[in-house]
């Protein structure tokens, strides 16, 4: 019977009586030598190609040696290292510059050893894995970010690393001393910290404030300009005072420096003597927050009795009532003279046309219809024509006019002396009364 092998790593199996004479060569050259060689043997690969390692039993083999060295130039090209599909450790040194897969026969999915690295694989019992390497402690180069890596070759000492996921990191310095990292909403900078509130001026001439600035103003001496921050972020603050307790006579402007006010592509005018405006950024406009201080500043409540001085309130822009329904009139009934023919407007409601004695020509005076001019109902216009003034007739056009008492309708003659007084009841008539009338 001849001698038989083992099924691993292919040593002799002396079978009784076969060797006698030659046991010693057959322990030495297929048993003591080829233990030496998976104990402590290197295959080494050097050859750009994959290669299968050979197998041979009861001799000298590439699959028994303990180490693979693999040293071919492979560049980018991966090469496969293919080895017996069974139980046995390799240590793998790859000297080559790309990377092998040691795999086993079938073949296996393997383990992927890089350039410069070494490795100890062994089989699982369906395949290759690394039980230990040296790859990262040998990585050279530059690992991309794609990879798990910084994707930079160098770190600059003391700053913080700053990734975006796709390319090579940056990197945001330490900036002055007590800074901190801040973010915009889209990066991070080194910033120092906020204040912990408003840092005060005091002026009287023009300035540009800053974020976080309030500017106490004395306007006693003239009326100046305070202008806000260019390009401002949102959150930014201005406050701006009336130190002086002199803008209800020579006004603050607040210039809106390319941002609006409000909403408004307009400039603020502070006119209310002893008030304080805080202006706030919300990211589209300057929000204004008006507040009045203990130095004389006087503002409208809907509950309390203020007195205004020095403001103009216009009726075009404001609806102004006694009790919540007739419009205020005046407190006095002005007097609109005329020495020629004259249509009435809407601006004469609760007036005088007046027709002076100097005007000795018979004039008509008219009150204009509906359509044209939409007087309130209750609009009262009243006429005086003089001593020694010609004689004034007071017409209508299209609506009605009737004489009160009478209820006759048409144009009236208002004589020397005369005083007669027009009301609008309906959309389209008014009535008539007065002395001189007729």
């Amino acid at each position: 019977m001849p001698t038989g092998n083992t099924s691993l790593l292919g040593l002799a199996l002396p079978v009784e009586g076969e060797l006698d004479g030659t046991w010693g060569d057959v322990v030495n050259d297929s048993i003591t030598s080829l233990v030496d060689s998976a104990v402590a043997g290197t295959t080494t690969l050097s050859t750009d190609a994959d290669v299968t390692l050979t197998t041979t039993v009861l001799a000298a083999n590439q699959a028994r040696q303990a180490v693979l060295l693999w040293t071919a130039t492979n560049g980018a090209t991966t090469r496969n290292i293919t080895a017996p599909a069974q139980s046995k450790p390799y240590i793998v040194i790859n000297a080559g510059t790309g990377s092998v897969v040691l795999r086993g026969a079938g073949p296996t999915t393997g383990v992927t050893i890089v350039a410069g690295e070494k490795c100890l694989a062994a089989w699982n019992g369906s395949d290759f894995v690394k039980v230990a390497s040296t790859a990262i402690s040998n990585l050279t180069g530059t690992l991309p970010v794609a990879n798990g890596g910084t994707g930079a070759s160098t770190l600059t000492a003391n700053n913080v690393i700053l990734g975006n996921g796709t390319s090579a990191v940056g990197f945001v310095a330490p900036g002055s001393s007590g800074n901190v990292l801040s973010s915009n909403g889209t990066t991070w900078t080194s910033a120092a910290l906020p204040a912990g509130g408003l840092t005060y001026i005091f002026t009287t001439t023009p300035v540009t404030a800053t974020d976080k600035q309030g500017v106490l103003t004395d306007t006693s001496g003239g009326a100046f300009t305070v202008t806000l921050p260019a390009t401002p972020s949102t959150g930014a603050q201005v406050v701006i005072a009336d130190a002086g307790n002199a803008w209800g006579t020579n006004n603050l402007t607040v210039a809106r420096n390319g941002s609006t006010i409000g909403g408004l592509a307009e400039d603020l005018t502070c006119d209310i003597t002893g008030a304080s405006v805080q202006f706030v950024y919300d990211g589209t406009t300057w929000e204004v927050y008006a507040q009045i201080g203990g130095n004389g500043g006087t503002a409208v409540t809907l509950a309390g009795v203020q007195t205004l001085t020095n403001k103009t309130i216009s009726g075009a822009n404001n609806t102004l009532t006694v009790d919540g329904t007739n419009e205020v009139g005046f407190r006095i009934i002005p007097q609109n003279s005329q020495s020629t023919a004259y249509t009435a407007v809407l601006s004469d409601s609760g007036k005088q046309i007046f027709h002076p004695s100097a005007d000795t020509t018979a004039r008509t005076f008219t009150i204009p219809a509906n359509s044209s001019v939409a007087y309130p109902i209750g609009t009262a216009l009243s006429f005086i024509n003089q001593n020694g003034a010609g004689v004034v007739t007071i017409a209508i056009t299209t609506d009605t006019m009737r004489l009160a008492g009478a209820g006759t309708t048409g144009s009236r003659t208002l004589a020397a002396n005369g005083v007669a007084t027009a009301i609008k009841l309906t959309t389209t008539e008014w009535i008539i009364s007065g002395t001189g009338l007729t």
